[in-house]
């Protein structure tokens, strides 16, 4: 009897064992992710995010997070190659979705009007700010807000440090002190913010008044926002059903933005016998990793011609056909402009007037934790971790962030690039005027002094230079812009993302298998 009793205790303490093992093997780990226990899940996804992506993955090593590492956006800008860091390429945000929305030319609690921001003097206390120019529709246009506006106060207060945000985005109505273009006969206007989708294709025209009997058409495009690639596509076409001769692309202050609008815009700008045999557009290198699947797979080469044509029409359908195009871009002409224009010179004339462009050079995907923020059957986000291996805590945490690294430098299809010369140098370089408004024109005018230089190119009239001296306070270029234009003009944003998870984990298993060696 009793070696039964001791069998059956064995047997009970065998199966008491055998189900609390059992049951912990089977339970959620509270972390699936490979984190250390001294740093957080915010900081291991940058850690893992940057040496899987990041252009210079190699310089990784060893800056894996530590205790010490209490701010995660700290530690991020730890982690960024000395090129980067000089040029402020990369960047991190805890507001994933308000960083999507300005990708895709959404804007929040917005007035709708692009505003330059200047110091007023040189002691630099005080700023003003030049309207740039007014987006149809929204609340800034209904109040009468117009190119050359100054705006010299906010809620009767200096324009400063400290308020100069107001500008762009508030949740309250807000009341500008506005003077005209020659800085004369101030009022109070007063805007309510509103939830806004800035379309930016912003004005076309054609010529046909200027003499020599040519049709000149002209498009002001802000920034390249691949939603609105069919608005450009019904721009061309309406080119190309009047004939016009030449082409003027006027992108003086776009900041850059979607590759593939980019390519699309090209595709329509291009000789058509060049697009239809789909050549090299630009050819992205990336870090070895990455370049070892996108060579593979030819993701790396992106052609004229491309599109997606399950939302988008064939550009070549809309292409007027010219062998020619003048392009205006500036120091204000950043990424995904300078692209277009560098770019297109193998398969067109390309006559830049203008300034030395920005000098981006880099494209960059945005990075998410977990979520590819799918969008018409498109991911708009690279993914690091499988969403089922997280807890609920960690999705929680990681939920906000992501990252913008750089990812890849761009060429043309010799594999030639502007590194150099760090912009894109114009044929007709033409003194800015950016800081007087008093010989602003409005958008389109033949009379700007940008626009002017490429009628007189196109017709042979003489070029008068508009360029006067102010005898006001000469303003100095604050270096500050709205966050939809900083997220735009710092590197191209690779929106075509084909990378998969699956693709991701394994060159992180590959990384691994590296270390232990």
């Amino acid at each position: 009897f009793y070696s039964y009793i001791l069998f059956m205790k064995k047997i009970f303490a065998f199966l008491l064992g055998f189900t609390v093992l059992f049951s912990v093997s089977c339970e959620k780990k509270e972390t699936d992710l490979p984190i250390y226990e001294e740093t957080s899940a915010i900081n291991q996804f940058i850690y893992d995010g940057m040496s899987t992506v990041y252009l210079w993955a190699d310089e990784m090593k060893d800056k894996k997070p530590t205790s010490a590492d209490t701010d995660s956006k700290e530690y991020f800008e730890k982690l960024l190659y000395t090129t980067d860091t000089e040029h402020g390429w990369s960047w991190i945000t805890d507001d994933v979705d308000a960083l999507l929305a300005d990708f895709s030319g959404e804007a929040t609690a917005a007035f709708g009007f692009a505003p330059y921001l200047l110091w007023y003097d040189q002691t630099r206390t005080r700023l003003v700010a030049f309207v740039r120019y007014v987006f149809p529709g929204t609340p800034a246009q209904k109040a009468g807000l117009v190119r050359g506006d100054i705006i010299d106060k906010i809620n009767s207060g200096n324009i400063t440090e400290d308020n100069y945000a107001l500008l762009y985005s508030t949740n309250s109505e807000t009341t500008f002190t506005v003077y005209d273009q020659q800085y004369e006969n101030p009022k109070e206007v007063t805007i309510v913010p509103a939830s806004l989708d800035t379309d930016p294709v912003l004005a076309d025209t054609i010529y046909t008044e200027l003499g020599s009997g040519k049709k000149i058409g002209y498009l002001f495009y802000t920034n390249f926002i691949s939603e609105y690639n069919d608005h450009l596509y019904e721009v061309f076409q309406k080119f190309k059903a009047e004939g016009i001769t030449h082409l003027v692309l006027d992108l003086r202050y776009n900041t850059g933005g979607d590759v593939s609008a980019a390519t699309y815009l090209a595709s329509l700008i291009a000789p058509k016998a060049v697009v239809e045999t789909k050549p090299l557009f630009t050819e992205l290198t990336y870090n070895d990793f990455i370049n070892k699947i996108y060579r593979e797979k030819n993701w790396n080469r992106i052609y004229l011609g491309s599109y997606d044509n399950t939302k988008e029409r064939n550009p070549l359908d809309a292409n007027p056909d010219l062998d020619k195009v003048y392009i205006i871009a500036t120091s204000h002409s950043y990424s995904a402009s300078e692209l277009l224009t560098f770019c297109l010179k193998p398969y067109t004339q390309v006559e830049h007037i203008g300034e030395k462009t920005g000098g981006k050079y880099t494209a960059s995907w945005t990075v998410h934790a977990y979520d590819s923020f799918e969008k018409n059957g498109n991911a708009r986000a690279v993914t690091i971790y499988d969403e089922t291996e997280l807890s609920s805590k960690e999705k929680d945490e990681l939920k906000n962030w992501a990252l913008q690294p750089i990812v890849a430098r761009y060429t043309d299809k010799n594999e030639n690039d502007f590194i150099e010369t760090d912009g894109v140098i114009p044929n007709y370089p033409i003194e800015s005027q950016e800081y007087n408004t008093e010989t602003w024109k409005r958008i389109g005018d033949p009379d700007d002094y940008l626009l002017a230089k490429a009628v007189s190119l196109i017709t042979g009239k003489p070029y008068a230079d508009t360029n006067t001296k102010s005898a006001r306070t000469q303003f100095i270029d604050a270096g500050w812009v709205a966050p939809s234009e900083e997220v735009m003009r710092e590197s191209v944003n690779l929106d075509d993302i084909r990378i998969s998870l699956q693709d991701i984990q394994n060159i992180r298993q590959q990384q691994r298998n590296a270390e232990q060696k």
